[in-house]
């Protein structure tokens, strides 16, 4: 079960991706452009005012969400798969993200409960994947909170990252914050360019067979 989930979840990433690819092109608030027949989708890639970053567009975890909802409902009609979603979905355990600590799983009071931004459920409720999105290449204790979330609640985990730009530097950065905590978690990150770098790769235990994704 867990790995047809797993592939259900992949195949939505993967349209997602394509839907954010021609939004990035089409839908851009920064140059005055939005075709909905050219891209898909009515979502625009909003930007800054002009007297922050100079009015350049914005991208965020959020529009990575949305669309993945809009390719979610979409899949599911196409497919019959009966499954739901929640969002900002309270976790089951409390953790502790302060402190002198690494972010961690709590057993006292003390701790507090966190947020999952996608949970994936069946038809009885049950929780059966979590997601968590990011944008941009942050520092490493954006990524351990949320790792540590996905590892800990005991559910089939994912990872997503959107990245505007790459260069060389991109991926050793990236893997020196995450490697180490990932145990198990699938890692998807799909970048929009420049086109040496365009395109989806991941890390899992297991392959991933979707055209064009590449494992790391």
């Amino acid at each position: 079960m867990a790995k047809e989930i797993k592939d259900r979840i992949a195949v939505v990433l993967d349209r997602t991706f394509q839907v954010l690819d021609k939004c990035y092109v089409y839908n851009d608030e920064a140059t005055g452009k939005a075709n909905l027949q050219a891209s898909g989708s009515r979502l625009i890639f909003p930007c800054y005012s002009k007297t922050y970053r100079d009015g350049e567009r914005r991208i965020s975890e959020q529009e990575l969400r949305f669309v993945f909802i809009e390719q979610f409902n979409k899949y599911c009609e196409e497919t019959g798969w009966d499954a739901y979603y929640s969002v900002e979905t309270p976790t089951e355990w409390k953790y502790r993200f302060s402190g002198e600590a690494k972010p961690h799983k709590t057993k006292e009071k003390d701790g507090q409960s966190a947020m999952v931004d996608v949970c994936i459920h069946d038809n009885k409720g049950s929780r059966v994947c979590l997601i968590e999105f990011k944008a941009g290449n942050p520092e490493a204790f954006c990524y351990i909170k949320d790792l540590v979330k996905l590892q800990e609640e005991g559910q089939l985990g994912f990872f997503v990252q959107l990245l505007e730009k790459q260069n060389s530097a991109t991926w050793p950065s990236i893997i020196g914050k995450i490697e180490s905590d990932l145990n198990g978690i699938n890692y998807v990150c799909h970048t929009f360019g420049p086109l040496k770098y365009h395109g989806t790769q991941y890390i899992s235990e297991t392959e991933v067979q979707i055209t064009g994704w590449k494992k790391m």
